[in-house]
């Protein structure tokens, strides 16, 4: 294996710093681990076990592109940074090359949630972005699956039995969790209070979906778009299909990948 065939993406976001290694097109490792205080650190932590899953030392790559809100502390670190890429493009750039139909993705992050537009090109056509009140979405969806005693897999579950038409009207994350654990003292079924809180999760999507148009095809990513609960409760709000990309948690790394031309 001849180095410089092998490319690395590194996405350094609020909650999770994601690690991914391509050769071409093709996907061979990929790692995510808590960002935490150390950015830098988590970043060399995802990059060695990504490359470990892929069969190859990181001495084999060919370039290290950085994207997310933290790629530029990621690009001053001894990781030998190639370039970085802004994360509005990583995202395009990578939802297009895991479905070639997209014009739309619908992030849903640990700590933000965006919508990008983007031509056949990948190119950015608008971007919108939620609002300071909506911050914090994956880390709300994550601590209440704990309250719960659920893992995140199992809250989406649950909430999809759900037969009755559950609400947290509040705005902010924050204030939502003192609202859902009012739901669980006054004694409501688990499977209703999982599908309230997805749904509250969906409504705020949707909100900040309507500062722009969605150009179909429309696809998910991020940590959420997993919850097929939270899709499903999308889908019906912005009345349009929602497709989940693969590795939907890694787009911006698989982007700044694409981005750099590392899948040509």
């Amino acid at each position: 294996m001849n180095k410089g065939k092998f490319r690395a993406g590194v996405d350094g976001g609020h909650v999770h710093t994601k690690a991914i290694i391509m050769k071409g097109e093709e996907i061979l490792g990929y790692r995510s681990v808590p960002t935490g205080f150390e950015v830098v650190a988590a970043a060399q932590r995802a990059l060695h076990e990504a490359a470990d899953q892929a069969g190859i030392s990181e001495d084999e790559l060919g370039g290290i592109v950085a994207t997310g809100i933290f790629g530029d502390i990621v690009k001053g670190s001894p990781l030998n940074v190639t370039e970085t890429i802004p994360e509005y493009m990583a995202d395009a750039k990578g939802a297009l090359f895991l479905n070639r139909n997209s014009r739309t993705l619908i992030d849903v992050g640990g700590n933000i949630h965006k919508a990008v537009c983007f031509d056949q090109k990948g190119n950015l056509v608008d971007v919108v972005q939620n609002d300071k009140c909506a911050d914090g979405m994956g880390i709300f969806y994550a601590t209440m699956a704990k309250s719960l005693g659920l893992s995140e897999q199992e809250m989406s579950e649950l909430a999809l039995r759900s037969t009755k038409n559950v609400s947290i009207a509040i705005q902010c994350a924050l204030s939502a969790q003192s609202d859902a654990i009012d739901l669980m003292c006054q004694g409501t079924d688990i499977v209703d209070v999982a599908d309230a809180i997805s749904k509250y999760i969906a409504e705020r999507v949707a909100d900040m979906c309507t500062y722009m148009s969605l150009t179909k095809e429309i696809v998910a990513a991020g940590g959420l778009a997993k919850s097929q609960a939270i899709i499903k409760h999308l889908q019906a709000l912005i009345k349009q299909d929602v497709s989940v990309l693969n590795h939907p948690e890694y787009i911006g790394a698989i982007g700044a990948v694409i981005g750099y031309g590392g899948g040509k």
